[in-house]
């Protein structure tokens, strides 16, 4: 599942702006979301939306352990809330993982994005659709294209991922 860099989100981020964690999320997960609910998110009742999301989180996984497992003790933290705000605050503590290196606000002093050890799918049927960027950029004088940055931090939680390197516990 390809993250749209194009998504005005992205886009038009800067620094001292608001970062719309969860605004992003939804639009990434959207194809699940049609596919469960055949509507968009924001045309769905509270309800309908916390259930749908729950969907999506029970099929998810984060460094090969599912999703509700590996956010535990959060899950737990928010047990006195109403089940669309848990989805809702899932789905940001999520985006905030997944989406970290578009978000300005979170770039160091050096001007360097910030990463996490955490790589997100969704398992459909035994299939994993990982949630990535693959975007290339042109370097040298012969238009030579290259992966860009935020694409070769994904590439390296992928090929750790599959080393088995990224942590299985919520630290």
């Amino acid at each position: 599942m390809l993250i749209n860099t194009e998504n005005a989100i992205i886009k038009y981020s800067d620094k001292g702006k608001p970062f719309p964690y969860d605004k992003l999320f939804y639009a990434t997960v959207e194809p699940y979301i049609l596919e469960f609910k055949n509507c968009r998110l924001d045309r769905l009742t509270n309800d309908d939306a916390a259930r749908c999301l729950a969907r999506i989180f029970k099929k998810m996984e984060v460094n090969g352990v599912p999703v509700l497992e590996f956010f535990k003790e959060d899950l737990d933290g928010w047990k006195d809330l109403d089940q669309y705000t848990k989805t809702t605050n899932l789905a940001v503590l999520i985006a905030k993982d997944i989406f970290c290196c578009f978000d300005k606000n979170r770039y160091d002093e050096n001007g360097e994005f910030e990463v996490c050890d955490r790589l997100y799918c969704i398992n459909k049927d035994g299939t994993k659709d990982y949630i990535y960027v693959e975007e290339y950029e042109k370097s040298g004088r012969f238009g030579k294209k290259k992966l860009t940055a935020e694409s070769q931090y994904f590439k390296q939680l992928m090929e750790f991922n599959a080393q088995g390197r990224l942590p299985r516990k919520k630290d």
